[in-house]
């Protein structure tokens, strides 16, 4: 089961920023700066510290790590 702070690690160590930068409510867009290419490199994280597979869609609603809680949630991988 991840946690919010698993998810930030997730985003901190594919920006190689600061985890302490990744608010739950940042942009990963706007306020990170993560471009596509990061994008995909944190789904393929995201997939293996999970243990499951997102459709484009579900990546394409990914834009903040309470987005990403949110659909792990809708998908019973987090408490």
């Amino acid at each position: 089961m991840l946690t919010d702070r698993d998810v930030q690690e997730l985003v901190a160590g594919v920006l190689e920023i600061d985890v302490a930068d990744v608010g739950v409510d940042k942009s990963f867009y706007v306020d990170l700066e993560m471009d596509s290419l990061h994008k995909a490199e944190f789904v393929v994280a995201l997939e293996r510290a999970c243990g499951t597979e997102f459709t484009p869609s579900d990546a394409a609603e990914m834009d903040s790590v309470g987005d990403v809680l949110r659909l792990l949630r809708d998908r019973r991988r987090v408490p």
